[in-house]
């Protein structure tokens, strides 16, 4: 295993995870998820590709995590932030989380960059939940060029015996060097972490896709030697029922029937480990 550089020791050292109180949430419209998506995730490239997302500052240093798996060969890599800056990270800046496929990395800059907001809730990934992930997926034929995608979906599963820490299955449209990237509640809060696609005995995509709930790592050891702000929310996932209306008068006699209808990560240019 890596050992932590001494830089990024003199930042971890001596922190505490916050956790803020209970707030009710109040979902953003999938275009502000979306913008928040863009600002926290990072493009990783190197030996492998993959994406990430920046949990912490403290002065010029920022921590992103992301799949171990994305970092596991030694070697330099870059980490690319929003505004297309480029940063070198060389693997004594990695450090890996045990017993799960995560890690974390360090860049220094004289930019600021949006840090993203943690919620390690249970209700933001509970099944029927919505949730965004966020990652740009290598290149393809007619997305030459790199850039981060926000593709929407639902929490659809957990997985009851994970391996590597993967609980969370939802149905989001993922693809190879989307790996590492944030997976990020209606709220544009940090969740969980992407990292495989489900597939076949054949190796092909099922159409499901395998996440890390976040909680896994703010209860790390690692994590707490961060000074983390974790925030919650009590109010569950908003669904497309209404409420039933109340009437303005009491209604007396027998019941009154209406009849009438209503409407209703990874490798340079494979996914390897049948991951994505």
């Amino acid at each position: 295993m890596m050992r932590l550089d001494s830089r990024l020791a003199t930042v971890v050292i001596g922190g505490a995870i916050a956790f803020f109180p209970a707030k009710i949430a109040v979902s953003l419209t999938p275009q502000g998820v979306s913008n928040i998506a863009k600002e926290v995730t990072v493009l990783i490239g190197g030996p492998k590709l993959g994406s990430g997302v920046i949990i912490h500052q403290q002065g010029n240093t920022y921590i992103v995590l992301t799949n171990w798996h994305v970092v596991d060969q030694a070697g330099t890599y870059t980490v690319q932030t929003h505004d297309q800056n480029l940063y070198q990270v060389t693997s004594n800046l990695v450090k890996r989380l045990p017993g799960a496929d995560l890690a974390v990395l360090q860049f220094t800059s004289n930019q600021r960059y949006k840090i993203a907001t943690i919620s390690n809730s249970d209700v933001a990934t509970m099944e029927g939940a919505t949730v965004y992930v966020s990652g740009a997926p290598q290149p393809v034929q007619g997305i030459e060029n790199r850039t981060v995608l926000v593709p929407d979906g639902r929490i659809v599963g957990t997985n009851t015996r994970p391996q590597d820490g993967y609980a969370l299955i939802y149905n989001n449209i993922t693809y190879p060097g989307m790996s590492g990237g944030p997976v990020l509640d209606e709220n544009g809060r940090l969740v969980g972490i992407h990292g495989r696609g489900a597939r076949d005995k054949d190796g092909q995509k099922v159409g499901f896709n395998l996440g890390i709930p976040i909680r896994i790592f703010t209860n790390s050891q690692l994590a707490g030697t961060l000074n983390l702000q974790i925030v919650t929310t009590t109010t569950p996932p908003v669904t497309n029922f209404l409420p039933p209306s109340t009437p303005s008068t009491p209604i007396t006699g027998r019941p009154i029937t209406i009849n009438g209808s209503g409407g209703d990560a990874t490798g340079s240019s494979v996914c390897p480990g049948r991951r994505c």
